[in-house]
């Protein structure tokens, strides 16, 4: 699964983050999830515009006996992207998180690379060089997943789906993405006034564990160095070093 992820700050990459799955990624895989699996259903069909913002245009010429694929038939998000009410939706919002240490030294490990040497005989070895130092830690966190419509069945179907979905055909993607899901919760049903009407409300919270990973190159690596000298002459088949001192100390 691919999320598009974009920092700015180049504070990660000077610092050598290759993985942070937490406030910003971890929303992304949720909303990103959940927007793919509806884009299969049609009832919930979700759908999108030409630049991947939900298909929401103004309802106000559209004819009452609109088609799905005039516009989409569900809001699924973080927030709205303009200040306009549509319903059914789904929102997805960060509710909190604390770092677990994997290990007591943050499960320093090192990595290598296996290089292939060839020498001046033919003969052919393998070598494991370091080529990074690896650190690692944990996040325990909580997403809250909003589910609100205009009706009281969209509220407990969507309710339904979207608990279901997550530890049942989500799950795995998700993990495999880098967010575990460790359990989902659902809350009471409740309404709240808009306007003349009412919009029913519920929320299913998932909690969840993820990563962050640095790889710290490893530079100006200094490998060992053997030194051997046979001296002789030629065909004589006597090699000595008796007569001959060799001051390698500097080198």
């Amino acid at each position: 699964m691919v999320t598009d992820h974009r920092v700015y700050s180049d504070l990660f990459d000077l610092a050598n983050f290759v993985r942070q799955v937490a406030v910003s990624q971890g929303k992304n895989l949720l909303i990103d999830t959940l927007r793919e699996h509806f884009k299969a259903d049609r009832f919930y069909r979700y759908t999108t515009d030409a630049f991947g913002f939900p298909l929401t245009p103004d309802m106000t010429d559209l004819p009452a006996d609109i088609q799905e694929d005039r516009t989409t038939r569900i809001f699924i998000g973080d927030v709205f992207r303009y200040d306009k009410r549509y319903w059914p939706a789904i929102v997805v919002r960060y509710g909190s998180g604390k770092y677990k240490p994997v290990s007591f030294n943050q499960n320093q490990t090192v990595r290598y690379r296996m290089d292939l040497v060839l020498d001046g005989y033919g003969g052919r070895s393998y070598v494991n060089v370091p080529t990074h130092h690896v650190v690692a830690g944990a996040w325990e966190q909580t997403f809250e997943i909003l589910i609100a419509s205009e009706a009281i069945p969209d509220r407990e179907e969507l309710t339904d789906i979207v608990s279901s979905f997550l530890i049942g055909k989500a799950r795995q993607e998700l993990y495999e993405a880098g967010l575990f899901v460790r359990g989902v919760s659902m809350s009471g049903e409740r309404e709240e006034e808009w306007g003349n009407d009412k919009v029913y409300l519920q929320s299913i919270t998932v909690e969840a564990y993820s990563e962050w990973r640095r790889e710290i190159p490893i530079d100006n690596l200094v490998e060992t160095i053997n030194f051997c000298f046979n001296y002789g002459l030629f065909g004589s088949g006597e090699y000595s070093i008796d007569t001959i001192t060799v001051d390698v100390s500097d080198t």
